[in-house]
This record gives C-alpha cells, structure tokens and sequence, in this order.
C-alpha cells in the first residue's frame, strides 16, 4: 500500500492503493483543502502553510506516513518523452545527460535529473523513456517539506506524462483527445490511432457551466486541429474524454460544444481496464493525476537517488574543505609564532612598547568599530539590491509587442498571400489580436501554422471563418498570446555555451 499525493494550487489530493497486474486498485480518495497562496503552479510559495496543510491532511485521514509519491505539474518539473537505444542503465543515464545538456540542462543552474522507461522493442532494440528534470534546490524544498510534516518521500513525478501513459492502453487504436481541468489550468492529451502525439497546458478563465465556457475548451480542440494540420495527418477528432467535472457539467458542455461543432462529441473520462475504486468512483474524474501515480512506474534512475547523489558529493566536497582547514589554520599559526618569536627575539623593547601603544590607541579602536558599523550597512545594501536585481529580471521578461513582431507577422502573412489586419493587443493579458484574409482558406491554415512554429508566441488561436462583404476573401479573427521574452543576461550565458 503506497500514498500519491498531487499538489494543486488550491487543494492536496491524495489517492491510496497498490498498483495491480493489470492497472491499480484504490482503497481511498482523499481532498484536504490547500491555504491560499501556499503553492502556484507547483512551485512552493509558503513552505510553512504548505507543510502544515499536509500534516493534518496525515492526521485526520490517519495515513501511513511511508512510500509517498508526489505528482506535480509545475513548469520547474520539466519531463519529455524519448526513444532511446536499449542500452544498459549506466548507457542510458549518460544518452540522457547528452539529450538534456541543450535543452533542460539550459534552463537550471543546478539540475537533476531522473527518467523511468515507458516500453521497449527488442526486436528494434529501441526504448521509449521519460525524464524529468528540475533545479536542485526545487527538489530538496520538497524533501524537507515532507520531512517535517513526518513523511518519507518516495519519488517524484511529473502528472501529464503519468497521465498520458495511463490512458495509453484505453485509446489503443483510437484517434481522441482527453481533457483534464485543474482549478484554471486545462491539459489536453492527443493520440491518433493509439499513438501519443501531443500535449499542451492552457489557461482557463471562464466558469464551468457557461458559454463563455464552452469557447474556451473548444479553442484548445481547435489548436489540435491546426497541430493535426500543420504534421499534416490524416485524422479527424471527434471523440473527446474530459476530467475534472461532474457529469452533469460534462454534458452541459457537450451541448453547448455542438451549438458549436457538430463533429466533437464530448463525455465524462471513464476509468481505464484493470482500474478498481473502492467508495465512490464517481470522484475518479477529479483523481485522475494521483491515480495514475499508483501505477508501476520502471524507475531506472530515480530523481530523488540522483538529489541524494549531488547532495553527498557537496557534502564530501565540504568535508574535504573542512579536513585541510584545521591542518592550514596549524601551519599559518606555525609561521605566525616563528615570526612573533623572531620579532621577540630582535626587536627593541622600544618597538614593542610602540606597537602595544598603538594597538590600544582609543582613535585606532574607534576607527574598526566604524568599519564593523560600515560592513554591516553594505550587507544590508546587498539584500536590497538582489531584490531590485530580481525585480529586473521579471520586468525584463515581460512580452513587448515592438515592430519585430509586427515583422515577423508580416513576412509570415507575405509568404502565403495573405492579408494581416492588426487589431488591438492587452498588456494586461499579453494577448495580440489581428484579422487575416485571403480568398483561399489553406493559404490561412498554412499562414496559422507558421505562428504557432515562432517561439515569439505562447499560444495561437483562431475562431470565426467569414466570408467577406467582397464575397472574394475569406477572414478570420487570430488571437496571439506573446511568450515571456528571455533575460538579456541569460540569452546571453546561452549564447556563451553554445
């Protein structure tokens, strides 16, 4: 019997059971309500809160307090499928060392990284791995927190791809998307025929229930279907799978996705085969991240095996340092009596007498208390100027929509013959609108995929085909949300390593 626990940025969900042959068997769901502002985003915002919120959450459920896995979604846990040779364990550590040194390995400044493996083929000899990778210090946080709420952390894990290999057996041969709703935050997962292809996180701001609602889920299916477009597969979505509501408001939703688009038959997410509830298993929806973390996961390497790793290599690094301190502090005190001792020896008691005067003069002693005084007062400036250096550096990574997007737009729009009308941008949002028109919808498919490939952008959706007064052009509305823009310091470190 193991504990999953996922940390959303409103409440713990925890999930108790054993993984089984064929899937897992749960004896108990459990949501304990998480303080405001504790977490956001799986980032640890008030390790205090948070640390309390999970020890009662132990007490009043009267959990065992061993083998615990944490699921977060969080963008400081970054985790990415790959197929790999099949190679032994130590081979593949350091296949996945050269694949994250580019990428993940970029983004920290102390990674760590673990992977599990997914399958194998050994007739092509090939294997399908996940690694995850995190700053160092984002790791241990977690450990401590666990450790002083009297819990013993197992491992750590990413949720969607937990989630995407949970779902893999019941979408064999199927072409569908599933949906999981978070609070605000949405994660949409595609296969085509059984295959998974893609999977994005969006932000969710109108209330479920609503037709405000329903348009916002249904530009996330739209921005698959410009993906499916731009690999250019021959698929068709229809069958969606969505978590995180109730039936009911599931099929509100359907209804009001068909007022929409006839083709996209939304339902309610059904446990996959082999997956056994005890209780309600209409709370299986609103699970699905720490469910599918009682599954057996094939860890090779671990991420917290690796955080212990770096963690005792620092220590013995240290320890060496703390070694050869006390035989260095010797020889310098060593040198130091030889020299006090021929001073002694050869000088005048007049120079003696000289020194011990002015080692006891009251100006000399005044002046070294002004300089302990004036030491103190620049580390304190030194506080205040790492805040405002932190302070820059958010600022500096706000979007800008200066003429270099405008341009890039364009050169995109001039490609394929296409129309560009710039409409209105919200700095509030980061959300650049603009109306596109051309007598031929590819060239504006085509013109949309080109957006969605600039790494200027977050997110690209389109809504609204119309045919206009001219009734030789067709139009659309294009809404662009820009991405963060890098630190200048930090482009500039990449730039340096590559």
């Amino acid at each position: 019997m193991s504990e999953v626990v996922f940390l959303s940025n409103t409440n713990i969900q925890i999930a108790s059971g054993s993984p089984a042959s064929d899937g897992v068997k749960v004896s108990k769901l459990i949501s304990s309500p998480l303080p405001e502002g504790a977490v956001l985003n799986g980032v640890v915002m008030d390790q205090e809160k948070l640390t309390e919120a999970i020890k009662l959450a132990w007490q009043a459920n009267k959990l065992p307090k061993a083998e615990v896995t944490l699921i977060l979604n969080s963008p400081q846990l970054r985790a990415n499928r790959v197929e790999a040779p099949l190679l032994a364990d130590k081979k593949t550590n350091e296949f996945i060392e050269r694949e994250t040194k580019d990428t993940e390995y970029g983004r920290f400044q102390n990674p760590v990284t673990g992977w599990y493996m997914v399958s194998k083929d050994a007739k092509a000899k090939t294997q399908c791995v996940v690694y995850e990778t995190a700053e160092l210090d984002f790791v241990n946080k977690y450990v401590e927190i666990f450790a002083n709420s009297g819990l013993k952390l197992k491992s750590i894990h990413n949720g969607v791809q937990l989630a995407t290999e949970y779902f893999t057996k019941q979408a064999a041969g199927k072409t569908l998307l599933y949906m999981i709703l978070d609070g605000k935050s949405l994660v949409t997962i595609f296969f085509a025929e059984g295959k998974y292809y893609y999977d994005s996180t969006s932000r969710v701001f109108a209330q479920p229930g609503t037709p405000e609602f329903a348009r916002e889920i249904y530009s996330s299916i739209s921005s698959i279907r410009q993906f499916i477009s731009a690999q250019h597969l021959n698929e068709t979505v229809k069958d969606i799978l969505f978590c995180g509501l109730s039936n009911t408001q599931v099929n509100q939703l359907a209804n009001d996705i068909l007022n929409i688009d006839s083709a996209a038959d939304i339902s309610l997410a059904q446990p996959p085969q082999g997956t056994t509830i005890s209780g309600n298993q209409l709370l299986f929806p609103f699970f699905v991240y720490p469910i599918a973390g009682l599954r057996r996961i094939d860890e090779r390497m671990p991420i917290l095996k690796n955080t212990k790793e770096a963690k005792k290599k620092k220590e013995d690094g240290s320890g060496l340092k703390k070694l050869a301190l006390p035989f260095i502090l010797i020889l310098a005190a060593v040198l130091i009596a030889y020299g006090v001792c021929f001073m002694i020896k050869t000088a005048k008691t007049s120079k003696l007498a000289s020194i011990d005067s002015y080692n006891n003069n009251p100006n000399v002693i005044a002046q070294v208390n002004e300089y302990d005084t004036m030491y103190g007062n620049m580390a304190d400036m030194g506080n205040i100027q790492g805040g405002v250096d932190l302070l820059k550096s958010y600022i500096d990574s706000y979007p800008i929509p200066d003429s270099s997007v405008n341009k890039k737009i364009l050169e995109a729009a001039n490609k394929h013959a296409v129309k560009v009308y710039f409409n209105s941008y919200s700095a509030t949002s980061g959300i650049f609108s603009i109306t596109a028109s051309s007598p031929k919808v590819d060239d504006i498919h085509l013109f949309i995929a080109d957006l969605m490939a600039m790494d200027i952008f977050e997110n690209v959706n389109y809504t609204g085909y119309e045919l206009a007064s001219d009734e030789t052009n067709w139009q659309i509305n294009v809404v662009c949300s820009l991405a963060a823009r890098e630190p200048a310091s930090e482009a500039v470190s990449e730039e340096e390593v590559n």
